[in-house]
């Protein structure tokens, strides 16, 4: 038998080496790139953000200056202002873990009743178009639970000056038609509780503990929520409202594997075949050089 060359030796070691420095370390990377989708509970009351900066956790694609973290009578809450002078609205939203069943909790104030805000949780391949799905809407002293048929999608270039309430994102324009009936009344200044318990089919919704109904989904295919929105709607002066204490609490959560994570735990083995070979093909042609 053959004996390995001390050369060969030395390249299958560090071979091995780096294959074993590379699990902890994919690993590692692996566990820092899924930081929301590992968990099945998610609380956030913005007690260990820093006010005056955006609420970490939270993301916002349309106008995130728009959202910060401010005190509330000592109580750091998470602002949301809609400025006119800005196109295309202002949205700030939480991912979580795909589910098809879970609950949604909050606490939110408007600080005036002119204007309004909505609540929403999209069902994950209609993001942000609201057709088959239910907003919870709160306007001029009023709570609404808006489906598909109270609203409609406006062509582009429509003027907007004359429309009260609108849902806006830098792709479409959607005109809500508040329903003639509201859910229940609110006030100015004053926090409400807000409890969602959902399904793939419908939701059950509570306001400071007082049931208000099951609302079903018009369509839910595929079954999967993913997110929760908050933004204020068409407002022809400076808007603010306040959102605090969310817990998101996911019953039936999809695990997966990002693609980011998989892309992680291969490139450290390659990269060490790679630094492997390139050092021996540097050492080799300097003996035939």
């Amino acid at each position: 038998m053959k004996k390995l060359s001390k050369a060969k030796k030395t390249k299958i070691i560090l071979f091995v080496s780096f294959l074993i420095l590379s699990i902890p370390i994919g690993m590692f990377l692996y566990h820092i790139n899924k930081p929301i989708f590992r968990y099945n509970y998610i609380e956030d009351d913005f007690e260990d953000q820093i006010i005056g900066l955006f609420p970490m956790g939270w993301l916002s694609a349309i106008n995130p200056q728009n959202m910060r973290v401010v005190s509330d009578g000592g109580n750091k809450v998470m602002e949301i202002t809609s400025k006119t002078s800005q196109e295309y609205g202002t949205e700030v939203l939480r991912r979580f873990k795909k589910t098809s069943i879970g609950v949604i909790e909050c606490k939110v104030k408007s600080l005036d009743i002119e204007a309004g805000f909505g609540i929403h949780l999209p069902q994950t391949e209609r993001e942000y178009d609201p057709f088959d799905d239910i907003i919870i809407m709160f306007s001029k002293g009023e709570i609404y639970v808006i489906g598909g048929d109270d609203i409609t999608e406006i062509d582009e270039g429509t003027s907007l000056w004359w429309y009260s309430v609108l849902a806006i994102n830098k792709d479409k324009t959607w005109i809500i038609t508040k329903p003639e009936v509201s859910v229940m009344s609110y006030e100015a200044n004053v926090w409400y509780t807000i409890r969602i318990d959902f399904t793939r089919e419908s939701f059950f919704l509570a306001v400071n503990g007082d049931s208000l109904g099951e609302f079903n989904y018009p369509k839910y295919n595929p079954p999967y929520f993913a997110s929760l929105y908050f933004y204020p709607l068409g407002a022809i002066y400076n808007f603010k409202f306040y959102v605090d204490n969310v817990k998101i609490t996911l019953s039936n959560p999809v695990d997966y594997m990002h693609p980011m994570n998989i892309f992680l735990l291969l490139v450290i083995p390659i990269s060490a075949l790679g630094f492997i070979n390139l050092h021996y093909l540097l050492k080799l042609k300097k003996k035939r050089n």
